[in-house]
């Protein structure tokens, strides 16, 4: 059970998370997104059945995006030294909650290092987040605004998307997180089927993302605008439902 401090303490770590996330990551094109409380809800679904420090769980969970305020969310080093940055304006934190809080942030793009438990949950939460066709749009919104930084097209764009989505899914680490994600993965692997839907689909949600829309904000008006299998399950991905069953 979470004491008094820790109660506190998350609560200034989820406001100042999500400032940064809100208006500074990306120029504040990101603002009004939700993924950080849906990877918290996935964080807490995990811990609950995987154990661990649930503090530094859902701290973890809070601060793991904190460095695409500076540029990016890939490399270790530069993810540790600006979530450290970020972790020392809260006085009340321990050493050891630093520590495994910081890797929690170093871990959850690659999985790659000695991770601890919470930071193999805070991990494997921003995967299931990314997966289904919520990762489809998600990723298609940082290809666009990140990492290729222009308005994506053809099957070598698409190429790209599903190779890293299917590489995300073989890192994972948790049984509940597996079982989360090979059922989320269905409605991902009709998008992909459809190649002449995906094509469309792939420039339609890029030049939207370019446009400062948040995937949040994609997510519903697709939903709206089209009647195709593979966004079925978008609604309760984006009120995270799905754990419930």
């Amino acid at each position: 059970m979470l004491t008094s401090r820790q109660i506190g303490l998350l609560s200034q770590i989820k406001k100042e998370a999500i400032r940064l996330d809100w208006n500074v990551a990306f120029g504040g094109k990101s603002a009004g997104n939700n993924h950080l409380s849906r990877v918290n809800k996935i964080a807490k679904h995990l811990f609950d059945n995987e154990g661990g420090d649930e503090f530094c769980v859902l701290a973890g969970a809070w601060s793991h995006d904190v460095s695409l305020a500076f540029g990016s969310d890939y490399d270790s080093k530069f993810v540790e030294e600006h979530t450290r940055e970020f972790l020392d304006r809260f006085n009340d934190l321990s050493k050891n909650e630093i520590a495994t809080i910081l890797q929690c942030a170093t871990g959850h793009e690659n999985g790659k290092g000695n991770l601890p438990l919470e930071a193999k949950i805070v991990h494997d939460a921003d995967v299931v987040d990314k997966s289904g066709m919520l990762g489809v749009i998600r990723h298609i919104w940082k290809m666009t605004n990140m990492l290729e930084k222009r308005i994506l097209v053809g099957q070598a764009d698409l190429a790209i998307l599903v190779a890293h989505l299917e590489s995300r899914k073989l890192n994972l680490f948790t049984e509940t997180a597996k079982k989360l994600v090979s059922k989320l993965g269905a409605s991902k692997d009709v998008f992909v089927q459809d190649n002449n839907f995906s094509l469309e689909m792939l420039t339609l949600i890029s030049k939207l993302s370019m446009e400062g829309k948040t995937s949040d904000y994609i997510a519903e008006w697709l939903i709206l605008k089209y009647d195709h299998k593979s966004l079925n399950g978008l609604c309760n991905q984006l009120s995270c439902n799905y754990l419930d069953s």
